[in-house]
């Protein structure tokens, strides 16, 4: 395996899975998805357990992610943007990588692509993908690319986005929205975003070369 993908992003099938997967499979090299949410996670504690070995000690499923992160040699990391910063999930990933970095940087030198999905127009997934790209480089790996696609508002999908006060698609679409399916964003018809992120994939795919 010389690639692993992940995202953040706890709904099913979403964009932010497809277009990690989107990247993946457009490089031609041996990859792995992890999608974090189906592994019991928890956030860094900051104990320091992990300082002279580089292996941290809580018990969680991080055993499991943590020997396919090392094996790897890139990196497609995929976040979305709930309240306009990054997903709780990718942030605890980011923070528990911090046990590779002591005297060490374990992961120094490895290729990534940044990718992020988020509401058109509010800037989310702008601010999503450079704090991916951000952490990237305090681990001094390379950072091939940032990809940033439009995604779906919740209201959309949680059955009352018609009668719902505060509903985010009734300031979309007015007070008498009737939710079709038409309203929803798909990445795959996102031409200039597939555009860029195979162009990405490619890059990746001759660096790891």
């Amino acid at each position: 395996m010389k690639i692993l993908g992940i995202s953040g992003s706890p709904v099913k099938n979403s964009n932010t899975d497809r277009l990690v997967k989107m990247i993946l499979e457009k490089t031609g090299a041996d990859y792995e998805f992890i999608k974090l949410s189906d592994y019991e996670l928890h956030p860094c504690q900051a104990c320091l357990g992990c300082v002279t070995d580089n292996v941290c000690k809580q018990e969680d499923d991080w055993q499991k992610i943590a020997p396919l992160i090392l094996e790897a040699k890139g990196f497609v990391i995929g976040s979305y943007a709930p309240y306009n910063v990054i997903d709780a999930n990718t942030k605890m990933f980011m923070e528990r990588m911090y046990s590779f970095r002591h005297q060490k940087l374990l992961n120094k030198g490895k290729f990534v692509i940044a990718a992020a999905v988020g509401v058109k127009g509010s800037g989310s997934a702008e601010t999503a993908v450079d704090q991916v790209s951000y952490f990237a480089r305090l681990e001094e790996m390379n950072v091939i690319g940032k990809i940033t696609a439009d995604g779906n508002v919740t209201c959309l999908s949680c059955g009352l986005g018609e009668v719902c006060e505060i509903s985010d698609t009734k300031r979309m679409y007015g007070d008498d929205v009737k939710i079709t399916p038409d309203m929803f964003t798909k990445v795959e018809d996102q031409e200039d975003v597939i555009s860029e992120a195979y162009g990405k994939a490619l890059e990746m795919a001759d660096r790891l070369n």
